[in-house]
């Protein structure tokens, strides 16, 4: 019987024994590679500012750049800043028919209002010297600042100054013959512009900041950049959006017409 009892132990510790697996381990590292997107901005592609009647007295208008957006997906949280410059507002007149009575002369281009620095309204006149057909016919020119230049050979596009174009259709030409058209500048050092409050679609706003109220300043056809909205170092992940306002002086006795100015929004 303890023969019997002895064999039965060793055959169950056996069994256990048997029962219990061997465990092993095998490690898998893992990754995942985020690549660095782009810093972006857009901005809405026109904006009006209200509608005035030429008055004897300066005015002002106003608006607003319904949406300035930055969206930053580059992941290094390396900040950037959105700027914005912008044109002088300039508009030019109708043709007038000074002397003569051919009426196929027209001006083209648009005015970098320049001369409107000194004096917001000025003329571009032309005036023919020497009669005949285009290609003939020869014509100096006044510039918006009275200058007198001496022209060229009339022709169906001929630069003359500050973005402005004199086009002579197929005419014959006579000595005396001369045309004008108006341009008016109403001025970037007066355009105030307030950048506002701004809202994260996606991101934080900590660290993220808009420009001060001011007027725009410079001395080129182009203003010097205006500060919208910055983000700091390691702020700034994600896609912003701003609506800035926008405060126009408009100088008296201006020229009736479509005012129009290009702004360019960058960031970096």
């Amino acid at each position: 019987m303890r023969k019997i009892s002895f064999f039965v132990s060793v055959f169950s510790l056996l069994a256990l024994l048997g029962g219990l697996a061997v465990v092993q381990a095998a490690t898998t590292s893992m990754d995942l590679t985020m690549s660095a997107g782009s810093l972006s901005v857009g901005a809405s592609a026109s904006a009006s500012l209200t509608g005035l009647t030429v008055s004897t007295s300066a005015q002002n208008a106003t608006g607003t750049i319904s949406n300035v957006s930055v969206t930053d997906t580059r992941g290094s949280g390396a900040g950037w800043s959105a700027v914005m410059a912008s044109e002088h507002f300039t508009a030019t007149s109708t043709v007038k028919l000074l002397a003569g009575s051919n009426s196929t002369v027209d001006f083209s281009g648009t005015y970098d209002g320049l001369d409107g620095v000194l004096d917001p309204n000025g003329t571009f006149e032309v005036e023919i010297t020497t009669g005949g057909a285009v290609g003939v016919a020869v014509f100096k020119w006044t510039d918006p600042s009275g200058n007198e230049l001496i022209g060229s050979s009339t022709a169906s596009n001929v630069v003359l100054s500050n973005g402005v174009s004199v086009n002579f259709d197929a005419a014959t030409y006579v000595l005396g013959d001369k045309w004008s058209t108006g341009v008016d500048t109403l001025l970037y050092t007066g355009l105030t512009v307030t950048p506002g409050s701004i809202t994260a679609t996606s991101g934080s706003l900590t660290g993220v900041s808009a420009g001060g109220a001011e007027a725009l300043s410079g001395s080129g056809v182009t203003s010097d950049a205006k500060t919208l909205m910055t983000a700091a170092v390691n702020s700034g992940f994600g896609d912003y959006d701003q609506a800035p306002s926008l405060s126009l002086s408009v100088h008296a006795n201006s020229l009736v017409g479509e005012f129009k100015a290009d702004v360019t929004i960058t960031v970096s």
